[in-house]
């Protein structure tokens, strides 16, 4: 049988068949894009949904890091703040024992104080007692260099009367006078004075072991005696040992032995 098209013109059966096999094709394919497309889709919707909760991890991740690496700086400054607070606990109790040793040093500086005004009052006295003594000691001396010596006391006793001079002033010029009749023991010299005659001799000093005078022309050679205190006349022999300590004394020769009279101290 004719099949009429809509233009009213025969179609037959074959033809019809094609047209109808290939209706149905091109349907399904129609109908298989459709499903594609529908899954590609979703497809990517998942592939976006992955890549979100990636990013969302490493973002996650990130800051995990951050926070590790915040962590660590935070406890290593705390190590750090740790050993400087060690550090100034051992200074502090360092600083503490000073400061204990301090407190008793400024305990005895006040006690100290306190005392001056009583050793000031004591140091007068004792003064005045050292330059007696020191007198005194001169007077029993061999009378050598006398002038200068009875001058240095008077010296002394002025200083002691004098008030623009302090008290460690006036210890320190009675200590050096001790000093320089220490230093007579000592040494060796020789000067010119005068006797109580009036005669001018040569006057010779041995430490406080010996002391002697010779006339100019050396005719007359005497010796001090300390018991008598008085001048003993030597024999002719001890001349040339009296004259040669005196050019000794001078530095007009070399030192040598010289042969003396010594006084021995006489036993109790």
């Amino acid at each position: 049988m004719a099949l009429l098209n809509p233009c009213g013109q025969k179609m037959d059966k074959a033809k019809v068949k094609r047209i109808a096999v290939t209706t149905a094709a091109a349907a399904s394919i129609l109908l298989g894009a459709t499903i594609a497309n529908a899954q590609d889709a979703r497809l990517k919707s998942i592939v976006d949904e992955v890549n979100a909760a990636n990013k969302l991890a490493v973002a996650s991740q990130e800051t995990v890091d951050g926070v590790a690496d915040a962590t660590q700086r935070i406890f290593g400054d705390y190590r750090g703040v740790l050993k400087t607070n060690a550090g100034l606990r051992a200074y502090n109790a360092q600083q503490n024992r000073v400061i204990v040793k301090q407190l008793e040093e400024i305990g005895k500086i006040k006690t100290s104080i306190g005392q001056i005004d009583e050793i000031k009052r004591q140091i007068t006295p004792l003064m005045l007692d050292m330059i007696d003594n020191l007198a005194d000691f001169i007077a029993a001396d061999i009378p050598f260099l006398l002038d200068e010596r009875n001058e240095r006391i008077a010296s002394l006793r002025e200083a002691m009367d004098n008030p623009n001079i302090s008290d460690p002033e006036r210890f320190r010029i009675v200590l050096e006078a001790y000093k320089a009749e220490v230093t007579y023991g000592g040494s060796l010299f020789a000067y010119d004075d005068a006797l109580a005659d009036g005669r001018t001799v040569n006057f010779v000093r041995l430490g406080r072991v010996g002391f002697y005078y010779q006339t100019k022309d050396t005719t007359e050679t005497a010796a001090w005696n300390s018991e008598t205190k008085s001048w003993d006349i030597l024999d002719s022999e001890y001349t040339g040992s009296i004259r040669q300590l005196v050019r000794m004394a001078l530095r007009r020769t070399q030192q040598d032995v010289s042969v003396l009279p010594i006084a021995a101290a006489k036993g109790k």
